[in-house]
């Protein structure tokens, strides 16, 4: 299993657009995707910085890069989410349970 954290950060003023930007296209855009296990949406508490997260769940990396194309690791927004994004990063980890723990690099034990 991977686990996508998607980040960004939303121009002053424009986070309502984009909160419902992400639940009107986003969010029916990456559960129609085969591999795709689940998807969970965050926003700023208040008080915060503007920045919204998405954290993602896909069956592996094939799926995800069937879902985003070659180009899988980098962020990927609807092109109407685009021009309200002031930064935005991507993330990706496997789930304890699947990968080689012993001898991991770090690993002292």
């Amino acid at each position: 299993m991977i686990i996508r954290v998607f980040r960004a950060t939303i121009r002053e003023g424009r986070t309502a657009d984009f909160k419902r930007m992400v639940e009107e296209q986003s969010i029916p855009w990456m559960e129609q995707a085969d591999g795709m296990l689940g998807c969970f949406p965050g926003e700023p508490l208040p008080g915060s910085p503007r920045e919204f997260v998405m954290v993602s769940l896909w069956r592996d990396v094939d799926a995800l890069r069937e879902f985003a194309g070659s180009s899988w690791d980098t962020p990927v927004v609807t092109p109407d989410e685009a021009p309200l994004v002031e930064k935005m990063s991507a993330h990706h980890y496997t789930r304890f349970s699947e990968a080689q723990m012993p001898g991991m690099p770090g690993d002292e034990a």
